[in-house]
């Protein structure tokens, strides 16, 4: 039983060592700016194709996943034939982190780019983009595909890999069973 309580408290000292080290690594390697983080992107009719799509984002601080506000989203798309739409900064009116704003396109297949920027919030910042697949038909109808990008997460991946480490070392210990050779004889006289 002791050795199942050891291996636990390894694996758990690794897991928070892991857990600990790996924001200040973050903090360190963006110089203490906020990392933002466009997600959710999506596409909604605007009223017909005449007026364009609707863009709704939300934008998050990476690190902590809490939103952001008082930031900016600037939305830029690319036709099939290489025509250009935007660019758009999506606004937002509620304070919440969720921007949103009309993107002048009509029908046929678009490219869009949405890249989070400063905007007018005082805290210094690192951008990212969103890149997403977005078809429009001559209803005004909007099919948007998968969209991509926003970074490695290789924080995310340091601390997965600090508790797989940890875990396998819990289960070494336990597994290894009771240690063997003239350490672990009992004192003379004591019943096994």
């Amino acid at each position: 039983m002791t050795r199942l309580v050891a291996g636990a408290g390894v694996a758990l000292a690794v897991a928070l060592a892991g857990g600990l080290t790996g924001p200040g690594v973050a903090s360190a390697h963006n110089a203490g700016r906020i990392e933002l983080l466009v997600t959710h992107l999506q596409f909604t009719d605007g009223m017909g194709s005449e007026r364009g799509v609707m863009v709704h984002a939300d934008l998050i601080d990476r690190d902590s996943g809490g939103s952001a506000a008082g930031f900016a989203i600037v939305v830029n798309a690319t036709g099939a034939g290489g025509a250009p739409a935007g660019p758009v900064t999506l606004t937002d009116r509620s304070g919440t982190g969720h921007y949103e704003g009309l993107l002048p396109v009509g029908p046929g297949s678009w490219t869009v780019t949405a890249k989070a920027e400063q905007g007018t919030s005082a805290l210094p910042a690192l951008g990212s983009t969103r890149t997403a697949a977005v078809e429009i038909d001559g209803s005004g109808a909007v099919t948007s595909g998968g969209s991509h990008g926003g970074g490695s997460h290789a924080e995310l991946w340091a601390v997965l890999a600090a508790a797989l480490l940890a875990l396998a070392a819990g289960c070494f210990l336990v597994l290894r069973g009771p240690a063997r050779g003239p350490a672990a004889a009992p004192p003379a006289g004591q019943r096994v």
